[in-house]
């Protein structure tokens, strides 16, 4: 059920290049699945503009859910979120979106592929599947460009520890050590972590980059079916 409700920000964390990582209250009714996403409306020029926003955090956590969001200059949304401070009050509508594990991906090995704050759909999904007691394996790629704009390290570490079958690695393009080991893209470390052919791939990031993991993916012999993505512009 889509809802409209008024939100309080119950804490902001600012993390570098940009990101801000947002707790907000939901009412005792809201209910979503993971991979969907939550619109905020953001006043501008006297009329409300709707941005959606992945949910960041796993179904059932009582009375929140959190985003992860990349502001940019100058734009509408962005000028509003860098503004928004703990206790604020915002509106919010969802949830919504199509971005859901498929039932034909749990008998299959997974890998999950992401960009920058294309992470986020992912860290609801992920210990979802976990919490729900799937078995086959996952793989993660999380593409960043620097050391300090990698993502949720301490959450899948602690994910991966609990879960034998979660293995997750991080991809720099721009690592300020040289001796970095996966430096590239994540496509480019695509064939290094394939878990096998019989695999399902879920895809989010920029269309760029999405775009050049599938192509990968379908070199590799993985079926353009078996391919499932969301892209963040």
């Amino acid at each position: 059920m889509i809802l409209t409700f008024e939100s309080d920000i119950l804490d902001i964390k600012n993390h570098k290049g940009n990101v801000k990582i947002l707790k907000l209250s939901v009412p005792e009714n809201f209910d979503f699945r993971a991979g969907q996403y939550v619109s905020i409306s953001i006043p501008f020029k006297g009329k409300k503009l709707r941005r959606p926003y992945s949910i960041a955090s796993p179904p059932g956590k009582n009375g929140f859910i959190e985003f992860c969001i990349k502001t940019i200059e100058n734009g509408p949304a962005s000028n509003y979120i860098k503004e928004l401070r703990k206790d604020d009050k915002i509106e919010l509508f969802g949830p919504a979106g199509k971005f859901l594990f498929e039932e034909s991906s749990e008998n299959k090995d997974i890998i999950f592929v992401s960009a920058g704050t294309g992470i986020t759909p992912f860290v609801s999904m992920i210990p979802h599947l976990l919490e729900n007691g799937f078995k086959k394996k996952i793989i993660l790629l999380k593409g960043f460009r620097h050391e300090e704009n990698i993502l949720y390290d301490k959450e899948f570490s602690e994910l991966s520890k609990k879960h034998p079958n979660l293995k997750f690695h991080n991809v720099l393009s721009r690592p300020k050590n040289p001796n970095y080991g996966n430096k590239g893209y994540v496509q480019d470390f695509l064939k290094k972590f394939l878990p096998e052919k019989n695999c399902d791939i879920y895809i989010c990031g920029l269309s760029p980059m999405i775009n050049a993991v599938k192509e990968k993916a379908i070199s590799l012999e993985i079926p353009e079916n078996r391919i499932f993505f969301e892209k963040y512009d």
